[in-house]
């Protein structure tokens, strides 16, 4: 149950939503062979329903009640070729139930404001994956190629409806579809009992397909999701020296808006942690954060909003224990 008040000039505004969801669930694994088949199944029931919005001096206004069943399995398959080479495969229908923020609360960042809309209805997924994935004895490790495709239909996004100098109206809605597709690639190698090394590569085309009320978004990007996103991480750890650990991730541009207008630059970032042990009871730490003072830009609206500056944090734990 949600309760919102909003004062302003012309008095306030109260809203109050009820949702419920219950759902039942259900999963079967079978190894013949070579081939390991697993098959799951959810019913959910989603309901929202008691949405009223009181505001002095009107009368209170009744909005919209609904509710929904829905059926999403999930099968997947997976063939192991040989000792170190197997072929996997899976297939899903997923949902999501709006947010009540979604529905009824407005939003403000800076110049942007998003009215919410209580007429919004869920979003519905279907997709599929296939890979392989190599086992890399000699060196400890394992790599993972995979193909990705995914449609969402009703996605749930803030359409721009109008532009000032000095401000910017959005509004919660449904759009048509829109479909992801794209390849990733993941490793992790352990070269030696005290050093780990993991990362990944993902290229996604992300964009909207269908939307007939706004055909000019049709083949635009989704917001905040770049093509091209890389990570890696390096983790050390020995006892006589203690934990460090590297992370680095390299990104490509997005867009922060349905019409991408607002253009966010990509970046790379590293971030860092180390540890060490004095003793059993105290333990020293450090944690850099975006080492390289890099400007990220994570957001525009229109005003340009940058992420985390560089950080540094140093800190010591003291753990009180007879044991």
């Amino acid at each position: 149950m949600t309760c919102e008040r909003r004062t302003g000039a012309g008095g306030y505004l109260d809203t109050a939503a009820e949702q419920r969801q219950t759902g039942a669930w259900g999963e079967a694994l079978l190894t013949p062979g070579a081939w390991t088949i697993s098959g799951a199944a959810r019913v959910d029931h989603f309901s929202n329903f008691n949405a009223r919005q009181f505001s002095a001096p009107t009368a209170p206004a009744v909005l919209p009640s609904w509710g929904e069943t829905v059926f999403d399995p999930r099968l997947g398959v997976a063939r192991r070729l040989n000792q170190s080479l197997s072929a996997t495969a899976s297939a899903f229908r997923a949902y999501r139930a709006p947010t009540e923020n979604e529905l009824y609360r407005t939003g403000q960042v800076g110049q942007q404001t998003t009215l919410p809309n209580p007429d919004l209805r869920s979003e519905r997924a279907t997709g599929w994956e296939t890979g392989v994935q190599a086992e890399m004895r000699r060196i400890g490790g394992s790599l993972r190629a995979s193909y990705f495709w995914t449609q969402v239909n009703r996605p749930i996004t803030a359409l721009t409806l109008s532009v000032t100098p000095t401000k910017e109206l959005l509004q919660r809605e449904n759009l048509g579809q829109i479909e992801s597709r794209g390849v990733s690639l993941d490793f992790a190698v352990q070269p030696a009992a005290w050093i780990g090394i993991e990362g990944g590569y993902q290229f996604a085309d992300a964009t909207v397909t269908q939307f007939a009320p706004e055909t000019a978004l049709v083949g635009k990007w989704i917001p905040q999701v770049p093509q091209n996103l890389a990570t890696a991480q390096v983790h050390l750890t020995r006892p006589r020296w203690g934990v460090l650990s590297l992370q680095a991730t390299e990104s490509g541009h997005q867009f922060d808006d349905d019409g991408n207008a607002y253009l966010l630059h990509g970046y790379f970032r590293l971030d860092a942690y180390a540890e060490h042990n004095f003793g059993r009871h105290v333990t020293a730490f450090a944690s850099g954060e975006n080492l390289f003072g890099r400007a990220i830009e994570v957001g525009r609206t229109p005003v340009l909003t940058l992420g985390t500056p560089q950080g540094v944090r140093v800190g010591m734990r003291v753990r009180i224990s007879g044991q």
